[in-house]
């Protein structure tokens, strides 16, 4: 398996932990109330609620991942030129 790969997955992995847990700490502070989950069907979230809930996730998702995957490549190719 290629190392750098290996290595972005877990570090995608660790910083979308962290993002989740910020995402939804903003979400409580600006709203007032726990984000939405899967298992809210309770009538109580409307849908536009869920739906821009869903675009922000989305969102900070696609951006963690793009700037870890960057980082990433750029650290093994610091550590490939230290080697040389």
């Amino acid at each position: 398996m290629n190392p750098q790969k290996l290595i972005a997955t877990v570090a995608t992995l660790g910083a979308g932990l962290v993002a989740t847990k910020a995402i939804s700490l903003a979400w409580k502070g600006v709203t007032g109330h726990e984000p939405p989950k899967a298992i809210d069907d309770d009538g109580e979230i409307s849908i536009t609620e869920v739906v821009i809930f869903a675009a922000v996730s989305a969102a900070v998702a696609a951006m963690v991942r793009a700037y870890v995957t960057r980082g990433t490549a750029k650290w093994m190719a610091s550590a490939d030129i230290a080697k040389n």
